[in-house]
């Protein structure tokens, strides 16, 4: 049964689900999940590794001179830059309780201030 299963997520290329097949097994084997969570969770498994994929080849198409995350900015390079705003904005809690943001300021290229484009 486990060989069938592995092959019949193979040809439906569902290679999320066949990476984490065993742990989830595990998990069910141990009476963490039932029927219907083990099902879940493998479909929740396959969701994720799509938009992974999805993001990443989203990520090769834009050719991003270099890749930078919030988690690698240097803050106190800047220390004019409200950290702990940033990051409370980047938590997104505004988007999930339907506010905007706005941000404004100078816009600066290649270093210096430029009056706006």
């Amino acid at each position: 049964m486990d060989t069938a299963l592995r092959e019949s997520l193979k040809t439906l290329r569902l290679s999320g689900m066949l990476e984490t097949l065993d742990a989830r097994l595990a998990q069910a084997h141990g009476g963490e999940l039932g029927h219907l969570d083990f099902l879940q969770v493998l479909c929740q498994d396959e969701i994720t590794r799509r938009e992974t994929v999805a993001f990443q080849r989203r990520l090769n198409k834009a050719r991003f001179e270099q890749q930078a995350t919030l988690e690698e900015f240097d803050f106190a390079a800047s220390p004019k830059l409200p950290a702990a705003q940033i990051r409370d904005l980047a938590a997104l809690r505004w988007l999930h309780a339907g506010q905007s943001v706005i941000l404004f300021g100078p816009v600066v290229i290649n270093g210096s201030v430029s009056a706006g484009r």
